[in-house]
């Protein structure tokens, strides 16, 4: 009975440090689209302010909704000239930051898109135990909305 007891509290103890480790994570893609450049672009940047016809402007705060959250958006990065751009989303329940980042470069038939997106957690247990299970899962969620728009 004893060793029951070892090796569940080995296990809890295993968990706990599995939580407690986890700050941040990230998922990296890459889709080639067969549109101009500027289309790329046009239609990222509507994916987080509709109706916006123009470019992002660095430091521009925004409000909107993300995964049926209110938060807070602001353009981090904007270098059109390398056809990039960054924008950092804070306010969720149990993420500290969600930064979505976007490269695109030109090829034969059309355009490669490289996207980003980096999760951080809040420093409590609950949000560290989410983090732990479904932050992976939220990223890819992103991502693949991401792509469904082209």
């Amino acid at each position: 009975m004893i060793w029951y007891l070892r090796v569940f509290g080995v296990f809890v103890l295993v968990f706990a440090v599995a939580i407690f480790r986890q700050s941040e994570t990230k998922v990296e893609r890459t889709w080639e689209v067969t549109i101009k450049p500027d289309q790329v672009q046009k239609i990222l940047y509507e994916s987080f302010q509709p109706k916006s016809f123009r470019s992002p402007v660095v430091g521009e705060t925004w409000e909107s909704k993300v995964m049926g959250e209110p938060v807070k958006s602001t353009t981090t990065l904007a270098n059109i000239q390398t056809s990039e751009f960054q924008i950092s989303t804070e306010g969720f329940k149990h993420y500290r930051i969600l930064k979505e980042s976007y490269r695109w470069e030109i090829i034969q038939n059309g355009v490669r898109i490289h996207g980003t997106w980096e999760a951080e957690t809040n420093p409590n247990f609950l949000s560290k135990l989410l983090f732990l299970f479904f932050s992976t899962a939220d990223l890819n969620h992103i991502a693949d909305g991401k792509q469904k728009l082209f």
